[in-house]
Formats: C-alpha cells, sequence, structure tokens
C-alpha cells in the first residue's frame, strides 16, 4: 500500500441500497366524490434511517385532474422539511382537490422525499411512493 492508494484509492462510504427515508402516508376520505368540489386530506410522515442529519424535501405530484387549491392549477407541490436529524421524522399535511372537471376513475398520487447537498439544488438520494385516491 503505497502513497498513491491512501490519496487515490478507494474509500468506504456509507451505503444508500437500504433506503434513507420511510414514508407512511394517511388518507382521509379515501374517494372523493366526482364532478363536484371535494378534497381528501393527505398526512405524509418521513422519517430519517440513516445514521447522519441529512437536508430533506418532500414533492408530492399529482395527474392533471387533480390540484392542491381549489382551483387545481398546481400539481406539484415542494415542502422543504430542513435538517432531519438521524430517526427524527417530519409530519405533512396536503389537500387534494378535485372540481367539476374530475372525472370518475382512480388516481395515482407520486410522493418523493428528497436528501441534498449543502443546499436544495443538489439531489443526493431520493426514495419514492405511489397512492392512489379514488374519485367516484
Amino acid at each position: 500500500m503505497g502513497i498513491t492508494d491512501l490519496l487515490f484509492g478507494k474509500k468506504k462510504v456509507p451505503a444508500f441500497s437500504a433506503g434513507v427515508f420511510s414514508i407512511n402516508t394517511t388518507m382521509h376520505p379515501f374517494r372523493i366524490a366526482a364532478h363536484k368540489a371535494d378534497y381528501a386530506q393527505l398526512d405524509i410522515v418521513v422519517t430519517n434511517k440513516f445514521e447522519k442529519e441529512l437536508l430533506t424535501s418532500i414533492t408530492i405530484s399529482v395527474p392533471k385532474p387533480l390540484g392542491f387549491e381549489q382551483s387545481t392549477l398546481s400539481h406539484q407541490r415542494e415542502i422543504r422539511a430542513g435538517m432531519l436529524a438521524p430517526g427524527e421524522s417530519k409530519t405533512v399535511r396536503v389537500q387534494i382537490w378535485g372540481t367539476a372537471r374530475t372525472d370518475p376513475g382512480s388516481y395515482e398520487i407520486k410522493i418523493f422525499a428528497m436528501s441534498h447537498y449543502r443546499d436544495y439544488s443538489y439531489v443526493l438520494n431520493e426514495v419514492r411512493k405511489t397512492v392512489e385516491l379514488r374519485v367516484a
């Protein structure tokens, strides 16, 4: 083992393969009325399972017939959770709205929990979860 191995050799890095975050969701009610201004409340709990503190953000994406306010103009929302210590959890509550143009069916809501490097513009890792919302 020479000096070049010490400077340029492989170094052990913590493994992200086990998952950095755990995402738990609850939705109330399970379905909303079609062709009517109605909403469901989505509660998201993100827990840091990594051994170090992580800069965290949560992004929620809904399909076009749904939205985050009564007019359903925005279809994606980013929530900056800040630094999460190891084992710490952050709870986020979001309302998912349907309008008179929302047809009956099953819609996928995508949730991304991301860890960042130094600031929110660099993504280190992300965990994804998909939740279904029924419209009847």
